[in-house]
């Protein structure tokens, strides 16, 4: 599984998603959990809080990343924040 920047960095770059970097929080349809990589379908890895699982998430489906103090970075309704 590529869990590197590399792979993030190409996600928010194919998807347009503002730069985001691994181990950002983020909620994937009301779950926790952190971003943790990319993968060739244009989608990050997310590691959920949960159980451990890593999933593959798509940026615009139900997705917010968080800054480290809580905020909102993006938010998929919305757009970039």
């Amino acid at each position: 599984m590529p869990n590197t920047q590399k792979y993030i960095d190409a996600v928010c770059e194919k998807r347009g998603v503002p730069r985001v970097t691994k181990g950002m929080p983020c909620n994937v349809n009301g779950r926790q959990g952190k971003i943790v990589g990319g993968n060739s379908a244009a989608n990050f890895n997310v590691k959920f809080d949960d159980n451990g699982d890593i999933r593959n998430c798509h940026p615009y489906w139900r997705m917010q990343i968080h800054t480290p103090n809580g905020g909102i970075y993006y938010d998929y309704e919305q757009g970039i924040t």
